[in-house]
Order: structure tokens, then sequence, then C-alpha cells
């Protein structure tokens, strides 16, 4: 039998500015400037419904002082603010029933034009903590982590001192965030998110970092994740780390090529070209300071080469 549509729900604008403030609302994050947003939901009989979004044109400004990248996002195409017709976001999701308690998304697909990129890593953390308040970077959850153990194992040690009968590993927290992210699961079935070219920078967040990279092309090829079980949070990480895995190397190789000579187009060497890669990965100074080869002479004393 052919599901029959119950309700259809629709959320339509031209043009919204929104600005994201901090908890105080006085001290704004950033501006978000969208156009043509289209969302509309279809409930039917057979307890599935779909999810269908659509965004023409965005822009993400960053308000905080003294930053090095004002226009953080934004499509490469600059009249497609003024096209009617051109999506610069799509995203469909079909559901179905929750299985367990546990929300089902049996197809979850997000398309992007290209875009150019241009973030810190201060204001990516500034983003993360207002759409995912409580939640850690994985980068940064490490950290944690070794201060969680030590303080753990400091408490092994004031119980063995007093003679307790066992000491309990458990942390009321940890449990109720545990609770939290559970309820806040949902199984993916499939999600794809189609190739997309970007023109990226970024800094990162000490003075010189190896990430670091400024108005560089990038192709992040098709991304599909299948049977998961994830929070929103999660899908958000697994992108974010695909995707800097793939940006550190192509980023790797674009600078091997872009190393300029002036009037000099001959192709790098191999042995160059690990060169630049010593001299990126551990720095030019540490390998400005390593000795010179040397050769033995017939009488034993070595001479520089």
């Amino acid at each position: 039998k052919q599901a029959q549509v119950e309700k259809v729900n629709e959320v339509c604008f031209k043009f919204a500015h929104w600005r994201l403030t901090e908890k105080d609302g006085q001290l704004g994050i950033a501006d978000l400037v969208l156009r043509n947003f289209v969302y509309s939901k279809v409930n039917r009989d057979n307890e599935t419904w779909t999810h269908q979004l659509e965004l023409g044109w965005v822009k993400v400004t960053n308000l905080q002082p003294n930053t090095m990248y004002k226009d953080v996002l934004v499509p490469r195409d600059p009249l497609g603010k003024e096209s009617d017709r051109q999506m610069a976001l799509r995203i469909l999701c079909s559901e179905r029933s929750p299985v367990g308690g546990i929300a089902v998304k049996e197809h979850f697909e997000v398309v992007v034009i290209p875009l150019q990129i241009q973030i810190t890593y201060h204001f990516y953390k500034i983003l993360l903590a207002f759409f995912f308040p409580g939640e850690t970077d994985e980068d940064d959850d490490v950290e944690n982590k070794k201060k969680d153990k030590k303080e753990k194992d400091k408490k092994k040690k004031e119980a063995k001192k007093s003679k307790s009968s066992f000491y309990i590993d458990v942390d009321s927290e940890d449990i109720d965030k545990m609770r939290e992210r559970a309820a806040n699961n949902n199984t993916f079935v499939y999600v794809k998110i189609p190739e997309v070219s970007m023109r990226v920078s970024y800094k990162g967040e000490k003075e010189k970092n190896i990430e670091d990279i400024h108005d560089f092309s990038i192709i992040l090829p098709t991304f599909e994740y299948h049977n998961r079980i994830w929070t929103w949070f999660d899908i958000l990480m697994a992108l974010k780390n695909d995707s800097k895995r793939l940006i550190l190397s192509q980023a790797i190789k674009q600078k091997l090529h872009m190393r300029s000579r002036v009037g000099d187009e001959t192709p790098l060497t191999d042995v160059q070209q690990e060169e630049d890669k010593m001299k990126m990965l551990l720095g030019a100074k540490l390998l400005a300071g390593q000795d010179k080869p040397r050769k033995k002479s017939l009488f034993g004393k070595s001479q520089e080469k």
C-alpha cells in the first residue's frame, strides 16, 4: 500500500539577518545573512516523514575584534545572492519510526556549492561552544582525559590510605552526560555528502602551525557513512576529522609545488621535495643547524664537502 501524506509543514523567508551573541546577549560572535530559505516537512500515514531544507545564499561574518579573517564563509559565486534559482545548500532527510527509542535517519544528504572558507582555530572553538554547549572537541578531549586520569589516580591513593573497602570509579557527572548523549542518539542508515571544491584559509592556535594555509584550492571527495549510531555532534566531528585529514594532505602537496624560484620553472626533484617536507615538519632552523656532510681523507682527517 502506498503511503499517504497526512500533513505538510513549510517555513520560508526571502531574507534574514541573524546575529550570534555571547550568553549575556551583548557581545556579538558572528553575523549570518540568509537568503531564499525554504524548509518543508512531510508526514505520512506509515509513520515515516521527510525533511527538505534549501538555502539560496549564505554569508558568515566574524565579529571578534582583531581577527585575521572577517568573511568566514561565502559562496564562491559572487552573483549567487542575486539568483532565485541557485541553491547554496540543500539538505534531504528521510526518517522512519524510532527503534528502541532511537530515531532512525534512513537517508541523510547534504549538498553544497563551491565555498570560500576563512577561519581561525579561536573562532571555530567559539562557534562550537555556541551550537554544542557542553561538548568537547576530540583534540581537546585528550588533554581533559589526562587531567581526569590524574584526579582519579589521586582519589584511589587517598582511598588506600584511608583503608577503605574499595574505590568506585564512577562519576555522577559522567553518568549524566552518557544518559544525555544516549537520548540524543540517531541511527544513520546512510549519509552522503557529495564532492565539493573550496578555497580554504585556516590559522591554527599557535603562532606557527603546520596546518596553517591561506587561500588554498581544496577538493573534498564524496563522503559516505553507513549504519552509524551518532549524535549530531558526532557526525560533525566525523566530517571534521575526515576533512581535516584530506585538506592537510592536499595542502602539503600544494606547498611543495608552490615553492617558487625567481625565473626558474624547473620542476622539483625528489630530493628537493623531501627537503621541503622536512622543513615543513621539522622547521627550517633545525635543518639549517645540521652539520654539513663530511668525508674522510686518506690520512684519517675529516674534510667538509
